[in-house]
């Protein structure tokens, strides 16, 4: 597949975010994945995909298989498999991709519902519940730097986020589009809301993932609409935030501290694959947590000292490891 000026060759298989009741997908080889080296060319392509298995939230289990036990549920602390960590400023740009999101009546409050979190979302308590995890480059860093976005056009073409090479060709375009500065660290994150509900037959919110856009490793996200999704909702009955934006600030959350402890999937996860986002997924330690002036319902995420001290809040195996930052 073609990009305007790139090709994009697949190199991994896509992540999911798993029903409940479904086995977690095998993820990483033995010892973590290793990342290509990267040369400079005009080439974008996929690098390791996060395919580390989140449960969707614990009240649509009702409607669905039971949920399994095994490796998930007996897996305890995060290991260290050599990778790098974002250490630095993770400077973060957003994409709103489909018609609708120019529509004020389907936009709502979203738009300026994220950019008000991601504005406050830098050294905030929460961000730093990933502050104790160090990488070969050195210990993840809570600083955030929100670059906005582009307002929203009625000729954005949606991402459908089961063609990854998709999601990629719309990261890599903007980040080459000089509409923002773009960070040539390797700390650049884009992160792509799309306006297509979650089809039927997927089983995940959200995913991450790396891509290498004309050399340059570019962190991505990608997040389904999550208007009235009973699977990926965040059961909010606390801020006063529409269904819809809670339900992408919690999964938001999720995925960005997978990416800076484990942004190209070979630095901290456990045994059973699972990154701090995964192993604390659906997990409130408050029912609001404030960032600036601003209330959202964000889960745990996973902390190993936590854990060793007994100190963390419980996941829903029961393990008490989790943190919110409060």
């Amino acid at each position: 597949m073609k990009a305007s000026t790139c090709a994009i060759a697949l190199i991994s298989t896509l992540g999911t975010v798993a029903l409940a009741g479904s086995p977690p997908p095998q993820n990483k080889l033995p010892g973590g994945i290793r990342v290509p080296s990267v040369t400079k060319h005009a080439v974008d392509r996929v690098l390791p995909v996060d395919q580390a298995a989140d449960d969707l939230n614990p009240e649509f289990r009702e409607n669905t298989a039971p949920a399994t036990t095994g490796a998930a549920a007996t897996a305890l602390p995060m290991t260290f498999h050599g990778g790098k960590v974002l250490a630095a400023t993770t400077q973060v740009r957003l994409i709103f991709a489909g018609p609708n999101w120019a529509n004020a009546t389907f936009a709502g409050t979203k738009i300026s519902g994220l950019a008000k979190f991601f504005g406050s979302y830098s050294n905030s308590p929460y961000a730093k519940t990933a502050s104790e995890y160090t990488g070969s480059n050195g210990k993840v860093s809570a600083v955030i730097g929100y670059q906005g976005y582009t307002a929203p056009s009625t000729k954005s073409v949606s991402l459908d986020g089961r063609n990854i090479n998709s999601v990629v060709t719309a990261a890599c375009t903007e980040y080459r589009s000089g509409a923002f500065k773009a960070d040539t660290a390797g700390n650049q994150y884009i992160i792509a809301y799309t306006d297509m509900a979650r089809p039927s037959t997927v089983g995940y919110c959200g995913y991450h993932t790396a891509a290498s856009c004309s050399g340059q490793i570019v962190q991505v996200a990608f997040l389904w609409n999550l208007d009235g999704d009973a699977g990926c909702s965040a059961q909010d009955t606390t801020t006063g935030n529409s269904q819809g934006l809670a339900a992408l600030a919690n999964v938001t959350a999720h995925e960005v501290q997978e990416t800076i402890s484990d942004p190209l999937l070979n630095a901290w996860y456990d045994a059973s694959n699972a990154e701090n986002g995964d192993k604390c997924a659906w997990s409130y330690g408050h029912t609001s947590i404030l960032f600036g002036t601003s209330k959202f319902k964000v889960q745990s995420e996973w902390s190993n000292a936590a854990y060793t001290s007994g100190k963390g809040y419980k996941n829903l195996s029961g393990q008490a490891g989790c943190l919110d930052g409060y």
